[in-house]
């Protein structure tokens, strides 16, 4: 697994967009990377509107290559999620990111490339992006000591089924783009890896379809441990479900006997703590909190 270069004061990060166009104001999320002590440039399309999208497909690969390409570029933080970025996977240079890795910082429908970084062995951070940084303080600072080099992290949960270390990567995002990974060049590996998931705006019986689809294809049985991160606004049509949401998630993972941490505040609130996919690291499931600790 390639692990992109630290940032460092003076480093340009290019801003890209690759899926909805943007609907909020950013000036004070521009501060604060400015503050950092990054230089932030942004794509020539990033800004732009095409409907739903934050351009056209040619637009928004246009700018994510060029900042790939770019030596002066030393990490990309996407302005937002929504949806589009599949649309766009097959034509990105991932040649140029082999040949000169850098940190890609994204979550929501960036889960879609952050599982195709894995595949091709290039380390990624699943977290804030450009329109949600400002929103909470402790997942700022948690995102800028990343991306600076810090490798150790304690992050409170709310409850673990199970205290073990296991060392192992964090793989996973958005459950909507694991699912929709799969048959794919993105297609999600999770043999001797921790799953980490997180979800928003989706009913009880998709969140259902879509890790029976995960179970069905075999994907879950290799897997080593489950972190439960925000579920935000799930939908319970006519209260069809008795069980929680997190009760739900866990009762496909019961048959492996794996620990299974819940309430990690990573996802779609306003505090998303990042994890770094796809990277090798020593994860502690202990009671109240999950330490994990990066390894080269």
């Amino acid at each position: 697994m390639l692990i992109p270069a630290h940032l460092k004061p003076g480093d340009k990060i290019a801003i890209v967009a690759t899926a909805k166009r943007l609907e909020s104001e950013i000036e004070q999320s521009i501060e604060i990377v400015k503050a950092w002590g990054l230089v932030p440039v942004f794509g020539q399309h990033t800004l732009t509107n095409h409907g739903y999208f934050a351009g056209t497909d040619e637009q928004k690969l246009e700018d994510l290559n060029w900042a790939l390409s770019d030596a002066e570029v030393k990490a990309i933080i996407f302005l937002r999620g929504g949806y589009g970025t599949t649309r766009i996977l097959d034509g990105v240079d991932y040649a140029a990111l082999k040949s000169n890795p850098k940190w890609l910082v994204g979550f929501s429908d960036l889960t879609s490339l952050l599982l195709q970084l894995e595949n091709i062995g290039i380390a990624g951070v699943h977290g804030p992006m450009l329109a949600s940084i400002g929103r909470d303080d402790a997942s700022d600072n948690a995102l800028k000591e990343l991306l600076f080099g810090e490798t150790s992290f304690s992050y409170t949960l709310s409850a673990v089924t199970q205290e073990v270390t296991i060392e192992a990567p964090i793989t996973g995002g958005n459950l909507c783009l694991v699912a929709e990974s799969i048959g794919s060049e993105n297609e999600i590996d999770l043999e001797g890896k921790i799953l980490f998931l997180e979800e928003v705006g989706e009913q009880m019986y998709s969140i259902d379809r879509m890790l029976n689809k995960l179970k069905r294809c075999g994907k879950l049985d290799g897997c080593k441990g489950l972190i439960v991160g925000s579920f935000s606004n799930i939908g319970n049509a006519n209260n069809y479900f008795s069980e929680t949401v997190e009760e739900l998630v866990s009762s496909y993972f019961s048959h492996l006997n794996i620990p299974i941490a819940y309430g990690l505040m990573a996802g779609h609130e306003n505090q998303n703590l990042p994890l770094c996919i796809g990277r090798n690291a020593k994860v502690q499931f202990l009671k109240d909190r999950l330490e994990i600790e990066y390894l080269e």
